[in-house]
C-alpha cells in the first residue's frame, strides 16, 4: 500500500479557475475548473499544452455563496507553482474535443490565500 505524502485534506470542489501569468496579470493563461482544493494546493485540468512543471502562475477562483460560509459570492486569488503535469486521456467524442491533447495540473501555493468579496 502506498503511503499518503500530501499534507493537506482535499476538498472535491469544482470552482471557476484563472490562471495568468504573474508578470502581466493581464494575460489569461489558462480558464477551466478545479476537481479538488486543499489548504496547499489545487488540481485542475486543460487543454492548454504549454504548461510545465516549475512554471509560476496566479490563480484565480470564484467562491459561490453558501449558506453558512460564504454569504456573498467572492474571489481568492493566490500566485502557485505547478509541480506536476500529468497528460490524461481524450476527451469522450460527444464532447467534440476528442483531437485535443488534455493535462491534469498539480498547483501548490507559493503565498496566502487572498479573499475579496
Amino acid at each position: 500500500m502506498e503511503q499518503e505524502r500530501r499534507r493537506y485534506r482535499r476538498l472535491p470542489i469544482q470552482l471557476p479557475l484563472i490562471c495568468r501569468a504573474p508578470d502581466n496579470p493581464e494575460r489569461i493563461i489558462i480558464r477551466s475548473k478545479t476537481i479538488n482544493v486543499s489548504t496547499g494546493g489545487l488540481y485542475f485540468e486543460t487543454l492548454a499544452d504549454d504548461v510545465r512543471p516549475g512554471q509560476r502562475i496566479q490563480l484565480e477562483l470564484t467562491v459561490p455563496p453558501g449558506e453558512g460560509h460564504f454569504p456573498y459570492q467572492g474571489r481568492v486569488i493566490a500566485d502557485a507553482n505547478i509541480v506536476r503535469v500529468t497528460d490524461l486521456a481524450p476527451q469522450s467524442k460527444a464532447e467534440g474535443l476528442a483531437h485535443l491533447p488534455r493535462k491534469g495540473i498539480a498547483a501548490t501555493f507559493s503565498t496566502g490565500l487572498k479573499l475579496s468579496f
